[in-house]
């Protein structure tokens, strides 16, 4: 900015631009903004078009769309170019959003184990005393609950400290939360439109973080 105003000032004390009268600079936190004022008979669209040319008010920038698409270089054109970062977001959204399904179905499918343990404690916490080890304890829990390994091995390795005192209202609290969640994640997946709609949505704050 202060460039282009020393180069407009420079332009009038040359001569080379002659309508100009007041050059100021009023810029302040919400924006930049600078005042040309002209002598009375002036034509404003010559004077543009004067700082156009002689100043960088206005530049021209030559771009080569050079990019690799499927590991082969191509020159593309601007829609392409954003055709193919659309489709590359899309793919992002995708593969996040499925990473973060299977994380909460997995933990979901544990608070399911640990509320059957809460819900017979007693004989959950007899189970791995009396066994010799975790993998008798885990054995014996399958064939009495139906747990699976993933299940088991959440409850054996807890303390049994920490595992008698879990909280049944706080594991359903949770659960409902990640049933929400699980319900919300897998209807982004099968709605392209909200795929999109993140897409734009992180766009957006990508533009208002960078301006």
């Amino acid at each position: 900015k202060a460039r282009l105003i020393e180069s407009i000032a420079g332009l009038v004390k040359e001569k080379r631009i002659t309508d100009i009268s007041d050059l100021r600079d009023e810029s302040d936190r919400d924006g930049m903004r600078i005042v040309v004022e002209l002598k009375r008979d002036a034509n404003a669209q010559v004077v543009l078009n004067q700082l156009y040319n002689y100043t960088q008010l206005q530049d021209t920038v030559g771009v080569i769309m050079l990019a690799l698409h499927d590991g082969q270089p191509k020159v593309m054109t601007l829609k392409e170019i954003l055709t193919h970062y659309i489709d590359f977001q899309e793919d992002v959204v995708t593969r996040r959003t499925r990473f973060e399904l299977k994380k909460a179905e997995d933990r979901a499918h544990i608070l399911e184990g640990l509320q059957v343990a809460v819900d017979f404690i007693d004989e959950v916490v007899s189970i791995i005393r009396t066994s010799k080890d975790r993998s008798q304890a885990r054995q014996r829990m399958t064939e009495r609950f139906g747990l699976d390994d993933v299940q088991t091995q959440a409850i054996v390795q807890m303390q049994l400290g920490a595992l008698t005192g879990l909280d049944r209202q706080k594991l359903e609290d949770e659960l409902g939360a990640l049933h929400v969640k699980i319900a919300d994640l897998k209807d982004i997946l099968s709605n392209e439109s909200r795929v999109l709609a993140i897409v734009k949505e992180e766009a957006l704050a990508v533009k208002e973080k960078f301006n």
